[in-house]
């Protein structure tokens, strides 16, 4: 078995060989398909302009892996092939058609990439050390392909857009499917949870407030900015790296902050500022153009036993009245619910990541949830407990069982949503099949899977 660490570093590898576009060193030895050394990044296609190379072949597979083994065959050789020559000819189709993507689109999502690589490392140090790199070095090795995949993306979404699937096609798309292949949907609930902040006294702000005060204070004696931001900086993304943060733009963070990296100039030190995360001292450690690489301290007030007791009574009373349906549980959430988190516009219900869908399953809920709800009927509330934010402040929740739905074969009643989107991804599907059939047409295109026989890949060749 897999020990946390050990999980975490294949996590990360995986991820950034999604992201290193070509760069992987080990060849893979498939059954009855490994190719010769010579052939380890050599081309195996061209698609009008664009190349493949068979490194191209390796970071596919990872990414269709995503932590899980596939299948080393020459089926899955050819399936992911084929994959990347109609990524190649929707490339080819988005700069034939000039479609705008902007560089600060690229460097957003770059960002995005690092931050979860980062997160997976432990500190950016730590991910340098992976990468064997700088991340600047890194970012202008991946940003080529960054903008390939984007604009790829893009032109998909042009092909695929007007793919919309009526009721009537939904239940026809249902009808279709063999009984004994629908799927069995495990336990699913929807589930909403109301969230009451924990006030902050002044004495704490003030508290705060002093601490960086006394901080920038020493670093203007000439104490290190990074050790102290190891040593008292209350934000664990960027603690163990001296406070570092990864580049950003503008819109990558809160206004305040970003207001305030826009003013500094480099190597200087910010006043004592305020967001909705605490209180901050800053450093600008470079500025280029519309980018900023900068380095902070956060100080959070501290709740004192006032305030726990406070949200206590607060939550106790809200309970009471749900309790008495003096307040139906929507006006409740909207009423008193924290407006960050609470997901107030939405009555507080958990929406599943993957399907955008207020159905989650029970099993890919957090821990602490299933424990409270596994306890609940149907149209059950939740007597208040203390819980923790991702960052480690404390409020109080309520949590509210609408729907509890046992194990069960797929069907239109329960499942719709689901069946839904699985009819329109298929009328996406075949909107681009359509497309990739005229197209390909139109380009060169010449395959050299060096020995390897695709039925699928052989009809891509012409002149």
């Amino acid at each position: 078995m897999l020990n946390k660490m050990q999980k975490m570093r294949l996590q990360l590898v995986a991820l950034i060989a999604i992201f290193s576009f070509g760069k992987l060193v080990a060849q893979p030895q498939m059954s009855g398909v490994a190719l010769p050394p010579q052939y380890a990044d050599g081309i195996v296609a061209v698609v009008g302009e664009q190349i493949i190379l068979y490194s191209d072949f390796e970071t596919e597979k990872v990414q269709l892996a995503r932590g899980q083994a596939l299948p080393d065959s020459q089926q899955m050789y050819c399936y992911v092939l084929e994959q990347l020559i109609i990524r190649k000819l929707l490339l080819s189709q988005a700069e034939l058609d000039s479609l705008p993507l902007e560089d600060d689109r690229v460097e957003s999502e770059i960002d995005n990439r690092i931050r979860n690589f980062q997160r997976q490392a432990g500190s950016i140090q730590e991910l340098e050390r992976y990468l064997g790199k700088t991340i600047p070095e890194f970012k202008d090795e991946i940003r080529p392909k960054m903008r390939e995949q984007l604009l790829s993306q893009q032109m998909e979404s042009i092909i695929t857009g007007a793919a919309r699937v009526s009721p009537q096609e939904v239940q026809t798309y249902y009808k279709e499917i063999d009984e004994d292949s629908l799927p069995v949907i495990p336990t699913e609930v929807e589930v909403a949870q109301l969230l009451i902040e924990l006030p902050i006294s002044k004495i704490s702000e003030d508290f705060a407030q002093d601490q960086l005060l006394e901080l920038k204070r020493r670093i203007q004696k000439g104490e290190s900015f990074e050790k102290l931001a190891r040593a008292y900086s209350m934000d664990p993304g960027s603690k163990t790296t001296g406070g570092m943060l990864p580049e950003f733009g503008r819109g990558d963070m809160v206004g305040a902050f970003e207001r305030m990296a826009f003013k500094l100039k480099e190597d200087s030190v910010s006043e004592v500022f305020k967001t909705e995360f605490g209180y901050h001292i800053m450093k600008l450690k470079k500025r280029k153009g519309e980018r900023i690489l900068a380095a902070h301290i956060l100080i959070r007030p501290e709740n004192t036993s006032e305030d726990y007791n406070k949200a206590s009574k607060k939550a106790d009373s809200i309970y009471q009245m749900l309790q008495t349906k003096e307040l139906d549980w929507c006006a409740a959430v909207k009423q008193y619910s924290s407006e960050k988190l609470g997901n107030r516009g939405y009555c507080g219900f958990l929406v599943d990541q993957n399907t955008g869908l207020q159905k989650n399953l029970f099993e890919g809920l957090p821990s602490d949830i299933k424990q409270v709800i596994d306890k609940l009927k149907e149209g059950e509330i939740s007597a208040p407990d203390i819980t923790t934010t991702p960052d480690g402040r404390s409020l109080y929740r309520i949590l509210y069982l609408q729907k509890f739905v046992a194990p069960h074969r797929a069907n239109l009643i329960q499942d719709y949503s689901r069946i839904q989107m699985e009819a329109e991804s298929r009328k996406k599907q075949k909107a681009l099949d359509a497309w990739v059939t005229k197209f390909r047409e139109k380009t060169f295109i010449r395959v050299m899977p060096r020995g390897i026989e695709c039925d699928n890949i052989a009809r891509w060749n012409h002149d």
